[in-house]
């Protein structure tokens, strides 16, 4: 079977040892995260949010998602394509001052110079479009910081 990219929209509960206990439902199956964002929420005991990116078959996909809905600290799991049109990320970027962007007609772009003379740009899309619009500037080691998150339509 032909792997596939997948994004796991998971609601926790935050408690230590929940995402150790994610991650070891991947180690198991042998895939490994591309991508794993963690919004923890205020404290222990409290809902929280993680997202992870991966490669795998359909077929893994559902069994990963089996294992990891079973897991005491799991309130919700949401699997898109990674393509899906439903996910968004926004990416919040520190490039140099002589970073040229160029537009782009699949995702949004938003630039604001710095008192230091670095821009803050902003790069909102799918997850595809903005994944291949910043992994050319972070070969050519445009990006001197960067935060992403992926939120749901």
């Amino acid at each position: 079977m032909t792997k596939q990219r997948w994004i796991f929209v998971i609601k926790i509960i935050r408690k230590p040892g929940v995402l150790n206990s994610i991650s070891g439902v991947f180690a198991n199956w042998g895939i490994s995260l591309e991508i794993a964002m963690l919004n923890a929420g205020d404290a222990e005991g409290s809902d929280g949010i993680v997202i992870l990116s991966f490669s795998c078959s359909p077929r893994k996909r559902l069994v990963l998602e089996r294992n990891v809905s079973r897991l005491s600290r799991i309130k919700e799991l949401y699997s898109y394509p990674y393509e899906t049109e439903e996910l968004r990320m926004i990416a919040a970027c520190t490039v140099n001052k002589s970073c040229v962007l160029k537009t782009d007609e699949h995702i949004a772009i938003e630039e604001h110079t710095r008192k230091d003379d670095s821009k803050l740009v902003y790069l909102t899309g799918t997850v595809k479009d903005v994944d291949a619009y910043i992994i050319p500037m972070q070969k050519r080691k445009e990006i001197n910081e960067m935060v992403r998150t992926i939120l749901t339509t």
